[in-house]
């Protein structure tokens, strides 16, 4: 037999053997939960009225509340441009939520702010990048909002439905 046959037939024991061992040696443990203090905790809790009713009432289920209707944000975009704002006039409903998106898109300030003081609103805009935040307006009126770097004004209008009803003043 050649020497160096017998070297790597005595190396691939030895790792064989390690390996072997290694693998003996380990043991696996299965997690052990105790759930025995737990479920004298939930034993011992009293249950609301609400879950321990098995009748609905008028034939709504116990989840009604958490579907109730409300109506969907609405998405508006307003964007600082060289010339101003666009578009410079917004007209919203009171009571309604709406998502207002604004973007810097002004090549002469590129730091620019704006201000609704009327919503309590003072973002910063970067060129190029978007700010976004929720208002729901709760009263009619004319509220403006500015950008005081490029000396330039939008106006937001809020009615409700009774105000789109009326009938002209002249009549």
């Amino acid at each position: 037999m050649n020497l160096l046959s017998f070297k790597t037939a005595k190396n691939f024991i030895r790792i064989w053997l390690f390996c072997l061992s290694f693998f003996v040696q380990v043991t696996v443990h299965a997690w052990n939960v105790d759930l025995s203090r737990r479920q004298k905790d939930l034993k011992s809790m009293e249950l609301p009225a609400t879950i321990v009713d098995s009748q609905p009432s008028n034939n709504q289920n116990n989840f009604g509340h958490f579907f109730e209707a409300v109506e969907p944000t609405q998405d508006i975009v307003i964007m600082n441009t060289d010339k101003g704002f666009v578009p410079s006039i917004i007209r919203l409903r009171k009571g309604q939520s709406y998502r207002i998106f604004v973007v810097n898109v002004n090549g002469k300030e590129k730091n620019a702010s704006f201000i609704l003081d009327s919503f309590s609103e003072h973002h910063a805009t970067y060129f190029g990048e978007q700010k976004s935040f929720m208002i729901s307006p709760k009263m009619d009126g004319i509220f403006s909002f500015q950008c005081p770097e490029a000396a330039t004004q939008g106006k937001i209008i809020v009615f409700s439905e009774e105000a789109k009803n009326r009938s002209p003043a002249s009549q």
